[in-house]
């Protein structure tokens, strides 16, 4: 590890200059901790010493065969590049903004304070920066393909609005989504946005992730200074305001350095969006969906604490720690910040119980505490809204299907023996 430089030994600096390191095409040469550690340093050196322009920016170039990072330096503030150097002017309190944060996928971005389960946010510990004008914040979600994810976009948002947020609510649709699905969400606070479906040229093989690359036109609402990206399968506990004092890109990891694109930090921008679109055919996504190809496409990242994004799935390897997880789906005050449905969604289920246990494929995703939940923020909707959440009759025998199976297969929690109350039942 390089050290940093001491910034008081610096006077103002007009232009910082820097040589990257490119081992391309070694595997992995873009998660060289060495190439991250040279930008930071070029990035701190022209935050705390960089002469600032009359918009607030500084220089910097930096020669290379590779691309700098995008994670710091975005295309939008690349102004000039000649072969392999590469000239930035970057607005300062963006760049620190991601300075400040501990950079690559260990170290949490704020830890959560006090002692025990209710842990929170320390607010005072991560301030907004201030800025040269106010800052344009949105809470966004997207709908492609079908009209599935409606009920959960409704709940999502009011769900939002519940723990007192007043940040926009921007949904991006396709096609799919009828009129008197779009009354619904705009009743619920959403301002949908149509768009055209992304396909994905290397979807798996099961066709799952065929447009979910739909998800890059987040990038493109640049009306937006920061947004924060929530999948429609989320639910909301407690304000998450504080998720926009955060850098582009935060978000809770997955599994070790690859990170969730459930609940992401995002900063809008339409070089992002065309790079991406650039390279939709050779950025290969290991899940072959959105989330593989953001990882390839955001190296190093900034963690967020996994209550953030918590996970709806099978975590515990014990009772206790199974019914430590309980307790945290159900607790009053609530205890996490937004819980992720894995599997089969709460609305696509009978409220009675998580059907996750009678698929053999859902049942690590099968929790009946935190389906409750999900019931309990549903219950709190108006009756209008609620009727976006019916049953279809194929899902109602899909789920008939699913318990004769689970009652063939004996599944020794015999969820498949309870009895079935929900009245969408019978509508």
């Amino acid at each position: 590890m390089i050290p940093m430089p001491d910034f008081s030994a610096f006077n103002e600096i007009d232009l910082v200059v820097a040589q990257l390191p490119c081992r391309r095409p070694e595997a992995g040469w873009n998660r060289d901790v060495f190439r991250l550690q040279v930008h930071l340093v070029a990035a701190s050196l022209a935050v705390k010493k960089g002469r600032r322009n009359k918009k607030g920016a500084v220089k910097l170039v930096f020669t290379s065969r590779c691309e700098p990072m995008r994670d710091l330096f975005r295309c939008d503030d690349l102004v000039k590049k000649d072969g392999t150097w590469w000239m930035y002017e970057v607005d300062v309190i963006q760049l620190e903004d991601k300075v400040r944060s501990p950079p690559g996928t260990c170290e949490l971005i704020s830890p959560l304070h006090d002692e025990g389960q209710n842990k929170g946010f320390d607010a005072g510990k991560f301030k907004p920066l201030p800025s040269h004008r106010q800052q344009r914040e949105a809470y966004v979600t997207v709908l492609h393909s079908s009209d599935t994810y409606v009920c959960g976009a409704i709940t999502l948002a009011h769900s939002i609005r519940k723990v007192g947020s007043t940040r926009d609510l921007v949904l991006l649709h396709d096609e799919f989504i009828n009129p008197s699905q779009l009354r619904a969400l705009r009743n619920v606070g959403w301002s949908p946005r149509k768009i055209e479906r992304i396909h994905n040229p290397h979807p798996r093989s099961d066709g799952r992730f065929e447009y979910n690359y739909s998800k890059f036109h987040i990038f493109g609402l640049t009306e937006y200074d920061k947004i924060v990206f929530l999948d429609a399968d989320i639910v909301i506990l407690r304000n998450l305001d504080m998720l926009f004092n955060f850098p582009s890109i935060s978000a809770r990891g997955d599994h070790n350095e690859l990170f969730n694109s459930g609940v992401m930090i995002v900063e809008p921008s339409n070089c992002t969006f065309n790079t991406f679109m650039l390279n939709i055919n050779n950025v290969k996504s290991y899940n072959g969906g959105d989330q593989g190809f953001f990882n390839e496409m955001f190296i190093w990242w900034h963690r967020l604490p996994r209550r953030t994004n918590f996970f709806k799935m099978i975590w515990a390897n014990t009772t206790e720690e199974k019914l430590k997880f309980d307790s945290a789906f159900l607790a009053d005050p609530p205890q996490l910040y937004a819980i992720h449905y894995f599997g089969l969604k709460p609305w696509m289920c009978y409220r009675d119980y998580d059907c996750n246990w009678d698929l053999e494929t859902g049942r690590g995703f099968a929790n009946d505490e935190a389906h409750w939940r999900w019931w309990r923020v549903y219950d709190e909707m108006d009756e209008g809204l609620k009727k976006m959440c019916r049953l279809s009759v194929k899902q109602k025998k899909n789920l008939n299907h699913f318990r004769l199976q689970a009652s063939k297969m004996r599944y020794s929690d015999e969820h498949w023996k309870w009895n079935i109350t929900d009245p969408r039942k019978d509508l």
